[in-house]
């Protein structure tokens, strides 16, 4: 089977993800509207519990429904840097670096790490 690799940490479809906190925030507007409702028809210490949810409801809706979608997408690796083994040269014989043990990381263009002007054809820009 082959293996799938993820080009993005993007995460959730920004449509799927508004799609589901308006179906979240009109979930709970409605039971808000049967709230106030049912102030008209309840009695006792019941009349506090629904007057309460009536009341404190919305600002629970607007919390949970202005909660984006955490980007559940992962990171892909980033790749390992180009390894190239040098030679020394013969002034380089005598250090204590042996040849073989000598190594050199390439990990930008030449024109990037030394910091200079940017070049076009040859030309300074």
């Amino acid at each position: 089977m082959e293996r799938q690799y993820e080009v993005t940490s993007v995460g959730v479809n920004p449509a799927e993800d508004r799609a589901h906190r308006m179906r979240v925030y009109f979930t709970a507007m409605t039971i808000r509207i049967a709230c106030v409702g049912s102030l008209f028809f309840v009695r006792g210490w019941w009349i506090l519990l629904v007057g309460v949810a009536a009341v404190i409801l919305p600002y629970f809706a607007v919390i949970v429904a202005n909660q984006a979608a955490p980007g559940v997408g992962t990171r892909p690796e980033p790749p390992t840097p180009l390894e190239l083994t040098g030679r020394s040269s013969p002034a380089e014989d005598s250090s204590s670096t042996p040849a073989s043990e000598q190594l050199l990381v390439v990990d930008a263009p030449a024109e990037r790490r030394a910091g200079g002007p940017a070049t076009v054809d040859g030309e300074a820009a």
